[in-house]
C-alpha cells in the first residue's frame, strides 16, 4: 500500500507539474499574441544609413541601363559594326527579367544582404567586362552579367520598404525614385555627350559605373544589416537549400528566357512564321503554363507561395495585369522615343539627348507623387491612385496621334505628361505590393513585377515596331515618289528603293551618291519620310490607347489596400537592435 501511496503521490506530483508547465507554455503564449507588431517607426542613424546604402545601389542600377541604352548604336560603330548589336540591351532585357523574381524569392529564403552584395559584386565584374570589350560579342556578354547583377540590385526596392513602417512604404519608393532623377532626366543626354566629347567615348560610362558599384559594395557591407529571411525557420542553409522548389525555377527561367528570346528573333533574325521565331515563343509560353500547374498541384514547396494568390484576385493578381500593360508603356516610350525624334524631327545627337529629358523628369516626378500621395486621403487610394496615372497616359497618348512634324515643342511637353503618367502608376503598383502581400513574400512578389514589365514591354516593342515596318514600307514609296520624282529633281523611279533605304537609315551621303539622286532630292526626301514616321508613330499611340484602356479597366476592379499602411515593421536591422540595447543600458545605469 505504501509503494501504492508513492506511487499515486508520484502521479499527482508529476500531473500538477505537466499542468503548471502547460499554464506557463500557454501564458507565453497569450503574452506573445498580445504583444503589438513592430511599431518602431522612429528612423534612427542605424535606418538612415541604411536607406542611403540602398538608395546608391538602387540608382547604380539605373544609371548603367539609362546610359548605355542611349548609346547602343554608338558603341556598335566603335567595336563593329554590326547587324546584332541591338543584342546589347536584349541581353541585358532577358537576364534582368530572370534575375528578379529569383533575387526576390530566394532572398525572401535566405536574406537580402547577400544577394545585394552579390549582385553587386557581379554588376561590377560585368562593368570590367564592357571597360575593357574589344568587340560586340564582348559588350553583350559584358551586358548580361549586368542585368544578372541588376536583379539583385533591385532588391533595394524591398528592402528599403522592410525597414520603415507600412505607412510610410510609398514615402520610401518615392525616395528611390528621385534619387534616379539624374539619370531619368540626363541619361540620354548624358550617354551622348560621353561618346561627341570625351576622348575615351562610351567606356567612360563604364568607368562611372564601375566607381558607382565599388561605393553600393562598401555602403551595403558596413551599414546594411537586415535578419535572415523569413519563409523557411528553423533550417539550417543546406536545408533551406534543399528544400527549394527547384522544378518551378528552373520552368520559369526557361519560360522567360525562351518567351523573350522568340519576340526578339521575330521580324529580325528570323520571319515571324518561320520555327526560329515560333518554337522558342511556344516553348516558352508552354513553361509557363507548366510553372503554373506544377506550383498550384505538385510543388510541396512553392515557389510562388499560393497565398500571393488565394483571394487575392483583385490586389495582387490584378496588379500583375496592370504591370504587364504599364510595361508596354514604359519600355515603349524608352526603346521607341530616340527613333521617334530621329524619324520625324532631328538626328543632332545633343538634340535627342535635350528631348529625353521632359519624359525622364516626367517619369521621375511622378514616380515620387505615386509613392508619396499614396494613402494620404480619400481621394487618394490605392485604387483612385492606379487609375489617375491610367488616365493620364490615356489623355497623353490621344494628344500624341495629332502631332505633326512641325510639333517638336509641344511632343516634349507632351513626352512630360504621359511618362509621369507611366512613373505615378509604376510606383504605385509597388507600393500597393508590397502591402497587399506578406512580410515573409514581399521580395518575390515586388520583383515578379519587374520581371512582367520586362515581358509586357517586349510584347509592346515587337508590335511596336511591327507596325512602324509596315507603316514604312507601304507608305514611304507612294509618298516619296511623289516628291521627288517630279521637277527640279527628276529622280528615276529605279533608284527610289535605295534612296528611301538609306535615307531611313540615315546614310543621307550615300544616298546623295546615287545616279541621278542630288543633295537636294535627299533632303526633299528626308521631309517627306518625316510624314512617313509621323504616320507610323500615330497608328502606335492609337494602340498604345488600347493598351491604356485594358489597364483602366483592371484598375477599376482594385480592391484597395491603403488600410495596410500601418505602424508596422517587417524587420529590425540587427545593428539597430545593438544601438537600442546600448541606449537601454545607458538609460539603465542613469
Amino acid at each position: 500500500m505504501s509503494n501504492e501511496g508513492e506511487r499515486k503521490s508520484g502521479a499527482e506530483v508529476t500531473e500538477r507539474r505537466e499542468k503548471q508547465m502547460l499554464e506557463s507554455v500557454d501564458d507565453a503564449f497569450n503574452e506573445v499574441k498580445a504583444t503589438p507588431q513592430r511599431t518602431d517607426t522612429t528612423m534612427n542613424r542605424a535606418k538612415w544609413l541604411a536607406c542611403i546604402a540602398l538608395c546608391l545601389t538602387y540608382t547604380t542600377s539605373f544609371q548603367q541601363n539609362s546610359c548605355t541604352a542611349a548609346i547602343l548604336k554608338r558603341i556598335d560603330e566603335k567595336l563593329g559594326p554590326t547587324t546584332y548589336y541591338n543584342w546589347m540591351l536584349t541581353a541585358y532585357t532577358i537576364s534582368v527579367s530572370v534575375s528578379l523574381p529569383i533575387s526576390g524569392g530566394l532572398s525572401d529564403i535566405f536574406g537580402r544582404r547577400r544577394f545585394v552584395l552579390c549582385g553587386c559584386f557581379i554588376s561590377l565584374v560585368g562593368t570590367a567586362i564592357a571597360l575593357g570589350s574589344q568587340n560586340v560579342a564582348m559588350m553583350i556578354a559584358a551586358m548580361a552579367l549586368k542585368g544578372i547583377g541588376s536583379g539583385s540590385q533591385q532588391l533595394a526596392l524591398v528592402a528599403i520598404a522592410e525597414i520603415v513602417p507600412n505607412k510610410h512604404r510609398g514615402t520610401a519608393q518615392a525616395a528611390l525614385d528621385i534619387v534616379t532623377l539624374p539619370w531619368a532626366v540626363f541619361g540620354s543626354l548624358t550617354g551622348n555627350a560621353m561618346v561627341k566629347y570625351h576622348a575615351l567615348g562610351f567606356r567612360i560610362n563604364f568607368i562611372i559605373g564601375a566607381i558607382l558599384n565599388v561605393l553600393s559594395i562598401a555602403s551595403i557591407w558596413m551599414y546594411y544589416h537586415p535578419p535572415a529571411g523569413t519563409r523557411i525557420i528553423g533550417k539550417t542553409q543546406w536545408e533551406r537549400v534543399q528544400k527549394l522548389d527547384w522544378i518551378g525555377i528552373i520552368l520559369m527561367a526557361t519560360g522567360i528566357i525562351l518567351f523573350l528570346m522568340g519576340i526578339t528573333f521575330g521580324g529580325d533574325e528570323f520571319p515571324w512564321g518561320s520555327a526560329g521565331t515560333i518554337v522558342p515563343i511556344v516553348i516558352g509560353v508552354l513553361s509557363l503554363f507548366a510553372l503554373g500547374i506544377w506550383e498550384w498541384k505538385f510543388a510541396k514547396e512553392p515557389f510562388f507561395a499560393h497565398e500571393l494568390f488565394i483571394g487575392q484576385g483583385r490586389t495582387f493578381s490584378l496588379f500583375l495585369v496592370i504591370t504587364f500593360v504599364g510595361g508596354m508603356s514604359l519600355y515603349a516610350a524608352a526603346a521607341f522615343w530616340t527613333q521617334q525624334v530621329q524619324g520625324i524631327w532631328t538626328r543632332d545627337p545633343i538634340n535627342i539627348g535635350l528631348s529625353s529629358m521632359p519624359g525622364g523628369f516626367g517619369n521621375a516626378v511622378g514616380g515620387f507623387l505615386g509613392g508619396f500621395l499614396m494613402g494620404k486621403s480619400r481621394f487618394l487610394t490605392s485604387r483612385l491612385m492606379l487609375m489617375y496615372g491610367v488616365v493620364v497616359k490615356f489623355i497623353a497618348d490621344g494628344v500624341f496621334t495629332t502631332f505633326t512634324p512641325s510639333d517638336f515643342k509641344l511632343a516634349m511637353g507632351m513626352g512630360f505628361v504621359a511618362m509621369f503618367g507611366v512613373g505615378f502608376m509604376l510606383i504605385g503598383l509597388i507600393v500597393c505590393t508590397q502591402l497587399c502581400c506578406k512580410d515573409e513574400h514581399i521580395g518575390l512578389a515586388t520583383l515578379v513585377l519587374g520581371s512582367v514589365r520586362a515581358m509586357g514591354g517586349s510584347v509592346a516593342v515587337t508590335i511596336f515596331t511591327s507596325t512602324i515596318q509596315n507603316t514604312i514600307k507601304k507608305d514611304s514609296g507612294p509618298r516619296v515618289a511623289k516628291v521627288v520624282m517630279r521637277p527640279p529633281y527628276r529622280v528615276a523611279q529605279k533608284q527610289l528603293p535605295a534612296l528611301i533605304k538609306l535615307v531611313v537609315g540615315g546614310k543621307d551621303e550615300l544616298a546623295a551618291k546615287l545616279p541621278g539622286v542630288s543633295p537636294e532630292a535627299v533632303k526633299a526626301t528626308r521631309q517627306a519620310l518625316r510624314y512617313t514616321w509621323a504616320l507610323a508613330f500615330q497608328r502606335i499611340y492609337y494602340i498604345a490607347i488600347a493598351f491604356s484602356a485594358i489597364a483602366f479597366i483592371a484598375a477599376m476592379f482594385v480592391r484597395d489596400v491603403t488600410h495596410n499602411m500601418t505602424d508596422h515593421v517587417a524587420v529590425t536591422l540587427q545593428n539597430d537592435h545593438t544601438e537600442q540595447e546600448k541606449k537601454s543600458d545607458v538609460e539603465g545605469r542613469s
